[in-house]
């Protein structure tokens, strides 16, 4: 879109709007890892164990939060009119090529390379490939899905990988949304679905 500034890095970042007042402390507050490490939650040093840099592992109420939290949004969703779907977590070339995902971003997937196929680095993948090949009735649109899946990237290269605790991992969760939608509401959604 036109009204998009161009730039060559995050330094050339606009911001159009912001929300709310940042909080601020009385203290200097801890790092999540911080905290989680010591409430007995959140462990890297096993996760590094078992699988290398850039793992965690979430545990008792750690991991009941994670639960707790992707619940609360796909409940969140499915009361704002979406179609929750669970996809594959394996997706082949095409649906990768499809949905802009290579070659931009081939050096951060994980591959099958004997079956040719994907590991999701998002559940975006699955979600705007669900209708490939297909005319859909403009009557029947706008269609909104949500899915909560594992997401896999490795990250080489990514802006701020040396950063800590669970950002940039190999391995994470999240609830994505998205909707198919004729090109003249595009705008129209892109606002309902950022308020």
């Amino acid at each position: 879109d036109d009204g998009v500034p161009e730039g060559t890095g995050s330094e050339d970042n606009v911001v159009t709007r912001t929300w709310g007042e940042p909080t601020t402390f009385a203290f200097a507050p801890k790092p999540h890892w911080e905290i989680g490490e010591a409430l007995g939650i959140l462990d890297f040093e096993r996760a590094t164990k078992l699988s290398g840099s850039r793992f965690s592992i979430l545990s008792g109420a750690g991991a009941r939060l994670s639960r707790a939290i992707a619940q609360f949004f796909l409940d969140r969703a499915h009361r704002h009119g979406y179609v929750e779907v669970v996809p594959p977590y394996l997706v082949s070339r095409e649906t990768m090529w499809k949905t802009g995902q290579l070659t931009k971003f081939s050096d951060a997937m994980f591959q099958d390379q004997d079956a040719d196929l994907f590991l999701i680095p998002t559940a975006e993948v699955p979600l705007t490939a669900l209708h490939s090949e297909e005319i859909l009735d403009a009557a029947t649109l706008p269609r909104k899905y949500t899915a909560y899946s594992p997401c896999f990237r490795k990250e080489a290269g990514a802006a701020g990988k040396d950063t800590r605790g669970l950002i940039r991992q190999h391995q994470f969760e999240k609830v994505e949304l998205v909707w198919l939608t004729p090109p003249e509401a595009s705008f129209e959604a892109l606002e309902s679905l950022t308020s």
